[in-house]
């Protein structure tokens, strides 16, 4: 009974995420976010066609963080199903994605 996990274009993913997730970092930096370093768990289901859907953040550190890490896996690169016994199958992830606040 074989099984194969979901999986991504790691390089890809990391770019994107890194892209899109400045402007979150920098909007919370000037609405007074406390320096340091804040990690934020994103639950996703990966489909049978490699679409992401039923994202959410399972914590939230505050100033929008949790949001923006959830929009931007939402419209991050499609996935490679995860397959059982030759079969794509829907598979839910967790992505953490550490936001760095910088002093301002």
């Amino acid at each position: 009974d074989l099984e194969i996990q979901a999986s991504v274009n790691v390089a890809r993913w990391r770019q994107h995420l890194e892209r899109n997730l400045v402007r979150y970092i920098e909007d919370a930096a000037t609405a007074g976010m406390q320096p340091g370093t804040y990690t934020v768990a994103v639950r996703f289901l990966v489909e049978r066609d490699g679409s992401i859907s039923r994202v959410s953040a399972l914590n939230d550190p505050g100033f929008g963080l949790a949001q923006g890490a959830a929009q931007v896996v939402e419209s991050g690169p499609k996935w490679n199903p995860g397959e059982q016994i030759g079969r794509k199958v829907r598979s839910y992830q967790t992505q953490p994605i550490t936001f760095v606040i910088m002093e301002s």
